[in-house]
């Protein structure tokens, strides 16, 4: 019933706000005249009286008058108030026969005696008097005017339509404004009551941006890279799929343009020492919306100011003052000429100065360039099929029902195998795509991961394989499903090695779920591979080298703020060793395989024609790699970093000699 009695209360509330300031003016009410049909406003059907129902406004028939209680004039009838946030009027009428009083607060100060103003009736009122002397709207006691309650909150929806960039695109997100909740009255309470202690204001960031700086928080805390607290926050939350796009794409969009960032943000405050750490975290994601994903410069300053204040509700005025600085500094961004400064330019594309050096010298300037802007870019999402669990028919069958949109992919211009593109991330949320994940038929792998894997199994059955650096095992999942596939089993004596105890473990556990044979997985070092293996040779040695990973920019978003130019040479100096100790495990005829996922000479080409220079190199030679439909050969198998294309590797395969 409360509720029937709140919406009344609502409609007259806003047909009230209709006649203007008339009652303000305390004059008597003006006669609108007949209305339409011939009746006269203020009655019904014809009958005199007030507005509700029909009944009279003058006495009843008990002899009291209408508005008053026990017969004591100055009540009022409930449902002529409507929802009040506090009209300091006692809810349940006088009490002892004392009049109502307002309720005076400790933070209001005495208002002294109130100003004449007149009644309905024209006569002056003089101070407040009690509620029995109000006078009602046809000049009787008993009434309730409505410029005595004051101000009534608006309670029509108040929010303001969001925006999320989502593959490429704006689109609509829900209000995220902190939810009302009903009171005791039947009403709806956005907020504390007036006179009531507020404490900190409920922030009005989205949930999407929420989720966003808690991660920001949570890697910087701990030195942990993006995509892993990406999975254990925003992939498990609850939010829609739009909100989690847009919260991720935040994440790794301030973690690869951090440094640029943070130099727009220290250009713009006065005292950027003043700023902690988390309020640092909320600026640079509000920046990078502004500058680098080109929002509206009023929803992100509005955005950014409602972030800062949720961790640090005083310095919502810093927030909005930086902010605004950025949105002018944006019309000079990147502060210099790009073509012949060349720290505009690694600006310009969220890189470090001395990392866009190094890459115009290894690639070119337009091949760096291009390597910059796909590394700014979402990454495809590509997928692999378990062939050791499922044929592709089915699994792409199934891709197609959740709009995934799935096609088979070329890399180099050759098709690989079991691989397959889809739209975006979104289908892979659908519950039947996620069924085929938990029940190991379908994994998720970069196209160029998927062609290495191809061309280290080769196209005879090798008899025994040892990965070095197998890390969570995609290799070795896809290593078997494509053995499996192509020869119709998987290689039986199958041992892999990594340093991390948590990532073996990880690799059985996958192995089980994708029903993959692994013979013995080892726990070391891999450059002391007898102290591991003994003297055990094998048919194919695979060394997944942990390089710098410049080719997987995308996917691995920290990299090159983490990297030092020091970094791609102690990388270098690693991989030599890696290839001495696996040298001696290679069975004659056998293949040694090395691999990496960065563009450096130094960690690539170089690496490889510096072990064939070696004693332990010179029992090898190259296997170019050949595409006799292209009619491509070369001695390395390697992919350039380019928009809309896979990752960028590299792989060297080299035969031992019998």
């Amino acid at each position: 019933m409360s509720n029937d009695h709140h919406s009344h209360n609502q409609r007259r509330s806003y047909d009230r706000a209709s006649q203007g300031d008339r009652n303000a003016q305390g004059g008597p009410r003006q006669n609108r005249g007949p209305r339409p049909g011939g009746k006269p406003y203020g009655n019904r059907d014809g009958k005199p009286g007030g507005f509700r129902g029909g009944k009279p406004s003058g006495p009843r028939k008990d002899g009291k008058p209408y508005g008053s209680r026990d017969g004591k004039p100055g009540g009022f009838r409930k449902d002529d108030r409507g929802p009040r946030r506090d009209s300091g009027f006692r809810k349940d009428g006088p009490r002892d026969g004392k009049p109502f009083e307002k309720r005076r607060f400790d933070d209001e100060r005495p208002r002294g005696p109130r100003k004449d103003f007149k009644d309905r009736d024209g006569k002056p009122s003089g101070d407040r008097a009690p509620r029995g002397d109000f006078a009602s709207r046809d000049g009787k006691p008993g009434g309730f005017r409505k410029d005595d309650r004051g101000p009534r909150r608006d309670f029509r929806e108040q929010s303001h339509p969001r925006e999320v960039f989502v593959d490429g695109k704006l689109m609509a997100a829900p209000d995220q404004d902190a939810p009302r909740h009903r009171d005791d009255r039947g009403g709806f309470r956005g907020g504390p009551r007036r006179g009531q202690e507020t404490g900190v204001k409920a922030h009005k960031a989205t949930t999407a941006r929420q989720l966003a700086l808690a991660a920001l928080h949570q890697m910087r805390g701990r030195d942990a890279f993006a995509q892993d607290i990406i999975a254990k926050t925003i992939d498990t939350s609850r939010i829609s799929r739009e909100e989690r796009a847009f919260a991720t794409r935040l994440v790794l969009g301030v973690a690869s343009t951090r440094g640029t960032l943070e130099e727009i943000v220290t250009s713009c405050m006065d005292s950027p020492d003043d700023a902690a750490p988390a309020v640092r975290d909320a600026l640079c994601l509000s920046t990078y919306e502004i500058v680098f994903l080109q929002k509206s410069p009023h929803a992100a300053v509005d955005q950014g100011v409602e972030l800062v204040k949720s961790v640090a509700p005083r310095a919502g005025g810093l927030a909005n003052a930086v902010l605004r600085r950025v949105v002018r500094a944006k019309e000079d961004f990147p502060f210099g000429d790009p073509r012949t400064d060349i720290a505009a330019y690694a600006r310009l594309h969220g890189f470090p100065v001395w990392l866009a050096k190094r890459l115009i010298v290894e690639l070119g300037p337009q091949s760096a360039r291009d390597f910059m802007v796909a590394s700014n870019e979402p990454a495809p999402v590509f997928v692999a099929v378990n062939a050791v669990k499922a044929t592709d028919d089915e699994v792409v069958a199934v891709l197609a029902d959740a709009h995934g949109e799935p096609k088979p992919v070329e890399v180099n211009g050759r098709a690989v195998p079991g691989c397959y593109r889809v739209c975006s991330g979104v289908p892979l949320l659908d519950g039947r795509v996620r069924r085929m994940f938990s029940q190991g038929l379908l994994l998720v792998s970069d196209a160029t991961s998927q062609a290495i894997a191809s061309l280290v199994v080769g196209e005879d059955a090798p008899a025994s394989f040892l990965e070095v650096g197998a890390g969570r095992a995609t290799k070795t999942i896809l290593g078997q499903s494509l053995a499996y596939r192509r020869f119709g089993a998987q290689i039986p004596d199958y041992v892999t090695v990594d340093v991390h105890a948590f990532k073996t473990k990880l690799l059985q556990e996958r192995a089980e779920q994708y029903g993959i044979q692994v013979a013995e997985p080892f726990i070391g070092d891999a450059t002391d591979l007898n102290a591991l293996v003994g003297e055990r040779t094998f048919d194919r040695v695979f060394i997944d080298s942990p390089c710098t990973g410049l080719g997987t920019l995308r996917r691995h978003a920290d990299i090159r703020w983490r990297l030092r130019p020091e970094t791609i040479e102690e990388s270098a100096e690693l991989d030599a060793r890696l290839l001495a100790s696996a040298a001696p495990h290679v069975a004659p005829g056998g293949i040694l395989a090395y691999a990496t996922c960065t563009i450096t000479r130094e960690e690539n080409a170089d690496a490889v024609e510096a072990f064939l220079a070696t004693e332990a190199g010179a029992a090898f030679e190259v296997v170019p790699y050949d595409n006799s439909d292209l009619g491509i050969e070369s001695p390395f198998f390697s992919v350039s970093l380019e928009p809309g294309g896979p990752d960028a590797h590299f792989l060297a395969l080299l035969r031992k000699k019998a």
